[in-house]
Order: C-alpha cells, then sequence, then structure tokens
C-alpha cells in the first residue's frame, strides 16, 4: 500500500492540529487531531475491505506460439466487474524469455467494463514461458491510496525457432517417406576432376589416377539424396550476445531454417546439441516430420552452464549417422579453450563425414584492433586485439587444413554464409 495525495493531505492536517493542541491553552483543541487521523484510519479500512473483495482480472490475449526473435503483437486485458471504474497501475512482467518491458503503464477502467493495452513482445529464448504475475496497485475508491494487487493472467507461449520468410517450404511427404524410383533413374557419369580433401574414397577412378599420377574423382549426375547432421554448442560461451539474441538463439533459428531448405532439396536432416554432454539428438530425417522432430527438440533447450565438450559430440554423432554425411557445427571458433577438442572432434569425423565449421565472427574485436589510440590502454587493447584476431585466424586454418570448410561470418550474415556453402558443396557433390 502506498498513500496516495488526498491521505497526505489528511495527515498534514493532523499534524498541524496536533502541534496547535500542544501549544494551545484551549482544551477544545487537545484532542481536535484524533478527527482528521480518524477520517483516515477509517477511510483505508473501508479501501481495504473494498480492495480485498474487487473483482479485477487480467488477461494476456496473443498467439499460443511466438517465433525467436521476431515481434509479436500481444494485448494485455482487464476487466472490472464493480459498479465503481478504476485506476491502475502495472508493470507488464515478461517471462525469461522474453525481453524486459520495463515502463510502468497506466491504465483506467470504467465500471463494469474492459480495458485493452497493446504491447509488442520480443521472444529472446526457446521453450514454454509461463506468464508471471504482474505486479499493480489499485487506487482505492475514496483515493487514500494505492493498494497492491497482482493479478495472474493465467497465460503460456511456447517460443519456437523462426521460420523462412522465403516461399521456400519444405516438400515431400509428411510421413518422411519417399517417392518410388522412377525409370530411368540411376548414376551417370558426368565428369572426371581432381581429387579434394574429404571426398569419398568410393568415388576415386584408379585407373584415371594411375594415368594422371595423381588423384582423380569421379563426378555422377544421379540425383543426391543427402544426410545432414547439425551440431549446435549449447555451452556457456553460446550466451553471448548478438544483437537481440544470445548465440544459441541466432544458431536455432539457423539450424530451424536449414532445415527448410535441405528438406526442399529431399535431403534427411538431423540434429544434435551438446555442452559438457549431448542434451538432444534426432537422426537424419526425410520430409515435413524431420523439419517437426528438430524444431520440437529445439523448443525444449537452453543454454548450460558447462563448458562444451565438442569431442565427446563427435563421438555420439559418428555412433547415430550410418552413411556418409554432411555434418554442419555452429559452434564459437574464436574460444581458446575449446579448441583443441574442436580439432580432435574433425579428425574423429572426417573421413568418413564431411564436417562444416560454423560461427560468428565479431567485427568488434577487429574494430579494437585496428581503433586509434586515443589513451595510454588503447595500445595495450589494440595488442590484445590483434592477438585473439591472429589466434582465431589460425584456428580457422588448421581447421580448414583438416578438410573442414569454415565459415565465419557476422550474426546477420552467418545464416547466408552457410546457406551458400551448403548449395556449391552440393553443387560440387563435396558430399
Amino acid at each position: 500500500m502506498h498513500l496516495a495525495q488526498r491521505a497526505y493531505v489528511l495527515v498534514l492536517l493532523t499534524a498541524v492540529l496536533c502541534v496547535v493542541g500542544i501549544w494551545s491553552d484551549e482544551p477544545a483543541l487537545a484532542y481536535l487531531w484524533h478527527i482528521p487521523a480518524a477520517l483516515l484510519l477509517l477511510g483505508l479500512a473501508l479501501e481495504g475491505w473494498f480492495i480485498a473483495r474487487l473483482p479485477l482480472e487480467a488477461q494476456l490475449s496473443s498467439a499460443p506460439r511466438a517465433f525467436l526473435g521476431r515481434p509479436q503483437p500481444a494485448t494485455f486485458q482487464f476487466a472490472n466487474a464493480s459498479a465503481r471504474p478504476l485506476a491502475v497501475h502495472y508493470t507488464p512482467a515478461v517471462p525469461a524469455g522474453f525481453e524486459t518491458l520495463a515502463r510502468v503503464r497506466r491504465v483506467r477502467i470504467a465500471a463494469r467494463g474492459t480495458v485493452r493495452d497493446p504491447v509488442t513482445l520480443l521472444p529472446v529464448r526457446l521453450g514454454p514461458q509461463p506468464w508471471p504475475k504482474l505486479p499493480a496497485r489499485v487506487l482505492g475508491p475514496l483515493r487514500l491510496a494505492w493498494w497492491t494487487r497482482p493479478l495472474d493472467p493465467h497465460s503460456r507461449i511456447v517460443v519456437a525457432p523462426d521460420a523462412l520468410r522465403s516461399p521456400v517450404r519444405p516438400r515431400g511427404l509428411a510421413g518422411g517417406a519417399r517417392p518410388r524410383r522412377v525409370g530411368g533413374a540411376g548414376a551417370e557419369l558426368h565428369q572426371l576432376r581432381a581429387y579434394a580433401p574429404g571426398d569419398p574414397l568410393a568415388r576415386i577412378d584408379w585407373k584415371a589416377t594411375a594415368r594422371a599420377g595423381a588423384l582423380i574423382t569421379r563426378e555422377f549426375s544421379e540425383d543426391q539424396h543427402l544426410d545432414i547432421l547439425i551440431g549446435i554448442d549449447a555451452g556457456r560461451f553460446s550466451r553471448v550476445r548478438v544483437g537481440r539474441l544470445d548465440r544459441f538463439g541466432l544458431y536455432a533459428n539457423l539450424a530451424a531454417r536449414f532445415a527448410e531448405v535441405v528438406t526442399h532439396h529431399d535431403d534427411r536432416i538431423g540434429l544434435m546439441v551438446y555442452a559438457d554432454r549431448v542434451l538432444a539428438s534426432c537422426a537424419p530425417t526425410r520430409g515435413l516430420s524431420g523439419v517437426m522432430r528438430l524444431r520440437r527438440a529445439l523448443e525444449q533447450l537452453s543454454v548450460q552452464a558447462a563448458e562444451s565438450d565438442p569431442t565427446a559430440a563427435a563421438v555420439s554423432m559418428r555412433a547415430l549417422l550410418k552413411h556418409r554425411a554432411l555434418i554442419v557445427l555452429l559452434t564459437d571458433l574464436d574460444d581458446a579453450s575449446v579448441a583443441e577438442q574442436l580439432k580432435r572432434a574433425v579428425r574423429l569425423l572426417a573421413p568418413p563425414h564431411l564436417v562444416l565449421v560454423a560461427g560468428v565472427h565479431s567485427g568488434e574485436i577487429g574494430a579494437l584492433a585496428r581503433a586509434e589510440a586515443r589513451e595510454w590502454q588503447d595500445p595495450w587493447i589494440a595488442l590484445a586485439a590483434a592477438e585473439h584476431e591472429a589466434r582465431a585466424a589460425a584456428q580457422r586454418l588448421l581447421l580448414q587444413r583438416l578438410g573442414a570448410p569454415v565459415v565465419a561470418a557476422p550474426a546477420e550474415q552467418l545464416e547466408q554464409a552457410v546457406f551458400a556453402r551448403y548449395e556449391a558443396l552440393r553443387r560440387r557433390r563435396r558430399v
């Protein structure tokens, strides 16, 4: 409870009359201050009784599902079933999965009426988000005090990974089944080319290799139906913010959209999320069922406080995959603490699989390395940033030498860079 302006007037009047009674010789004035004090206490008691029985309800009107990182309109609706109009101040509290709306909002509700207050929600974490009670206060009918009255919206929104906003949609049967092969389908030699690291050994043309004195690979023109596994790092460092989302949220959105692109080509899509242990895994599946399995798995996950262990995840990936596959690892390429484990993971997976390692390349560190010195500590900051950039570049170069293509791009460009590399690998038939 917080006193309103009218109550402070009565408090001031009580104090003035009390001082007058103390300093006055008139006996009649000695107890005059009791009148405003009694009126204040009686009014507060009546307001407390009224507020305790006040039929005031709050509701959140919004879609039951929200997309990560995509603003969603919503409305707080307040219903007043009493015969008096109400003034309500409330804070639009949100779950941990939404960006905070800190500003106190004010609404006036007519007698036996409702009022709607529109807001815009921004989901920043995946998973079901039960709505907390709204901290609110109501002005009493005598306007003596603001009374605390938490309001429970009884609402729940599930935050799912974002979807593609382009016309591309997953194709295939809902159950993931493949249509039967048609007459004339089969493998046809397309061309011979120089061997590239990561090419399957079964595609090497040994006769052409003997004639040329160098490894030669056969390329076929048959339709490709690839197995693709997305590995997402959900370790401690994935909590770092990149714009409005953390890195795990960025990777989750990329994985969900990538699944739509993959199934459009009739490839199979799978998922493995790991930190110090494997948190979720889905074997590669074709069609809409593969996309939905991946999205449902991501909806239940969050960043862990533990360090990532890509080596243990690589062992699980080898056990999960039965055929040669394209493995897309979404992880931090700049974290020196897991660099050695990431190298071991790539060596475990390739061969037989082709590993594509992708991560966010922050331009802020490069800007620090190139910034003009203005303070005495700026040269040391630039040296540390340059050392960090050199170490990250060396790690990316080492992964490429191990036969793993590397995609390092700013957060807003990472998705398109991964899609472009996937299309290039598919055209070159590297998987």
